[in-house]
């Protein structure tokens, strides 16, 4: 299918990607190739636009949860996984990203590709707002123009809830893509909810590091 949107990394998934590619020429058959193989089905689907087909959602921020209104999943199966009742979870595992406008107006829009990890325990969440510089309970006033989602699952989630990020203006820098804050403390679970009073970053962020350009996982 043609690509609908450009792909950068940030500098953590980029040599993640291709250490787990490593190990995956080393063992077709083990662990590491199944992952990569589902980072190569999740990639697609974010570069062709395909992101509905994968549950895509958008994510948001609470209290409890880092401020990730301008991000969104999709959710990939990788292992199965069972509840104390021997029934199927659902996909054991996440992408996140980030959506920014082209660098020119003939050029595709950027998706900035963040993190890759396990649902359990909110681990994909943990790892986006540490790559990210967000903090638990920290909401963003440069992302204060931007809705945000309530923390529920299954039935009671909106039928009409959000599917991709929100497409932002691309920030300046020396690289074509986005640019990826530094990393405080990680965070604990999914992001969402409404708040009517949210705490305010008291401080900049530390300065931003440039994200390269794509690294290919197909080698």
């Amino acid at each position: 299918m043609t690509a609908k949107y450009h792909l950068i990394f940030d500098p953590e998934l980029r040599d993640e990607l291709r250490e787990l590619r490593t190990l995956a020429q080393a063992d077709p058959n083990g662990p590491a190739a199944k992952q990569f193989e589902a980072v190569r089905v999740a990639l697609s689907a974010l570069r062709e636009g395909r992101e509905a087909e994968f549950a895509g959602e958008r994510l948001g921020r609470s209290d409890n949860h880092p401020d990730l209104r301008d991000c969104a999943e999709i959710k990939i199966p990788v292992v199965e996984e069972f509840n104390r009742r021997g029934r199927p979870m659902g996909p054991s595992h996440r992408v996140t990203y980030r959506e920014f406008e082209g660098p020119t107006e003939s050029s595709l829009p950027v998706r900035q590709v963040v993190a890759f990890a396990p649902r359990k325990d909110g681990e994909i969440f943990n790892v986006t707002a540490n790559r990210l510089g967000r903090s638990k309970g920290v909401a963003l006033d440069e992302l204060d123009h931007l809705p945000t989602v309530r923390p529920v699952t299954g039935p009671d989630k909106e039928p009409d809830r959000l599917v991709t990020p929100p497409r932002m203006p691309l920030p300046p820098g020396p690289s074509p893509g986005p640019q990826c804050a530094g990393r405080p403390t990680p965070t604990n679970q999914h992001p969402t909810n409404n708040d009517k009073s949210p705490t305010r970053n008291p401080t900049p962020h530390p300065k931003p590091r440039p994200i390269p350009e794509q690294v290919s996982p197909g080698g």
